[in-house]
């Protein structure tokens, strides 16, 4: 038997996608989340559920036909710019494209790729992230704050749990303006004294944190909120680490299923 006939031995890999309205990140690890492949993608503009499908399920299908051993997904994990629902894995109202409302993400992928499939707003994923590589690493209660979609977005980690709330949304601030930092942080500083959280991360693109975490810490201190500010440790990276980590629970799960 030669060597091209020797059956090369399949390699399992976890997927992590995070996209927006204009660009796509995907991560590919092995089960014990280390690192295979990391892509950037620009993409166009994805006017319905069947563009999305194509250009997102193709870019992912084509990684995995990538030179080297061969790969098969062991679960994915998708971050997604609005809110989602759980169950369904619907994108049920989206920050970024206007034609992105109930886009199925969780089905549209798994039509390229057949395996378990989880998706989550975009600033949730970032704060799991945060909760097993970043600055949330120890907490059970945290409040998590990003600018970098161009509106504040916040979600919440209560004893243990990330929040989805009735309708899965995360904590769109009245704040709308990003430039608003003092309002921001009033807000952020409101809600943290009300559910008494002990930890509020927050994240913003570089040259706009510093000024965010001081004025939260002020804003804290001036309703007597007892919560520690502290600067994300993970920046961009929290959300497809977040989303990695949901591809392994998932792909936990659909192997208990099994």
């Amino acid at each position: 038997m030669t060597t091209d006939e020797v059956e090369r031995e399949v390699t399992a890999a976890l997927v992590a996608v995070d996209f927006t309205e204009d660009q796509l990140r995907l991560l590919l690890a092995t089960p014990d989340q280390e690192l295979i492949a990391s892509e950037h993608h620009a993409l166009p503009r994805l006017d319905d559920e069947e563009a999305w499908a194509w250009e997102v399920g193709g870019r992912i299908s084509t990684l995995f036909s990538r030179d080297g051993e061969p790969l098969f997904a062991l679960g994915i994990g998708i971050a997604c710019p609005g809110a989602v629902h759980p169950i369904r894995g619907v994108l049920t109202e989206s920050r970024a494209h206007e034609g992105w409302d109930e886009l199925h993400v969780v089905d549209a992928l798994r039509r390229h790729i057949d395996a378990p499939a989880v998706a989550m707003d975009r600033v949730q994923a970032a704060l799991r992230g945060e909760m097993s590589f970043g600055a949330a690493l120890d907490a059970t209660d945290a409040l998590y704050l990003s600018t970098r979609e161009g509106v504040p977005v916040a979600a919440a980690l209560v004893a243990g749990t990330v929040v989805r709330g009735a309708h899965m949304r995360p904590g769109m601030l009245v704040a709308s303006e990003v430039s608003d930092t003092a309002g921001i942080a009033r807000e952020l500083a409101e809600i943290a004294s009300m559910v008494d959280t002990g930890l509020v991360i927050v994240d913003a693109p570089e040259g706009d944190l510093e000024l965010l975490v001081q004025a939260t810490r002020d804003a804290l201190g001036a309703v007597g909120a007892l919560a520690e500010v502290a600067a994300s440790e993970l920046g961009e990276r929290a959300v497809l680490l977040g989303a990695l980590g949901a591809a392994a629970i998932v792909a936990y799960e659909g192997e208990r299923e099994e």
